[in-house]
């Protein structure tokens, strides 16, 4: 069985993204990030045909893709995405839902259509960039803190009594 990653994002600018950015500038922090992009993270696990199987999937399927307003790759481990810029250091960070009717939904779906799909999760992948000479790991922890609401005041992007939250590498 095969695990296939699909990031997928709109064409124009993300209007989720830019305010969460424009919240985040306006809560005054030290060392904030420059950029943040917001895609939407498919993992397919495929009894066969691997790549192949879910590029036949985006193509028949619309409601995973919309090919006149997103765009969608299959990110490669440690590389940047489309549109980041190589001048900054880049975060991941996934969001899922622990009970998530999305990925069982589609994972029923599809198996009734006959595709080789065993499970699929969704989740949401935030990137956030910061300035080159920020230390990776420092990077890090400013990315989590930011993704994982633990106060009133902090954490803007899950809620860790019904989200999961983990680096995506």
């Amino acid at each position: 069985m095969d695990s296939v990653q699909i990031a997928v994002r709109l064409k124009t600018p993300d209007p989720q993204a830019v305010t969460a950015l424009n919240t985040i500038k306006a809560m005054r922090l030290q060392l904030p990030p420059i950029k943040l992009q917001r895609h939407e993270l498919w993992e397919f696990d495929v009894a066969e045909g691997g790549r192949d199987t879910v590029c036949e999937l985006v193509n028949h399927f619309t409601d995973i893709v919309n090919p006149n307003k997103q765009m969608w790759i299959f990110p490669e481990k440690n590389s940047s995405l489309a549109g980041e810029d190589k001048e900054l250091v880049w975060v991941g960070v996934v969001v899922r839902d622990f009970s998530d009717s999305v990925s069982s939904n589609w994972t029923a779906l599809l198996k009734r259509r006959g595709f080789p799909v065993e499970s699929l999760r969704y989740g949401v992948l935030w990137r956030f960039g910061y300035m080159k000479d920020t230390d990776e790991a420092l990077a890090a922890k400013m990315a989590m803190d930011l993704s994982v609401s633990n106060t009133r005041t902090g954490g803007l992007f899950s809620n860790p009594v019904s989200q999961e939250v983990s680096f995506w590498t």
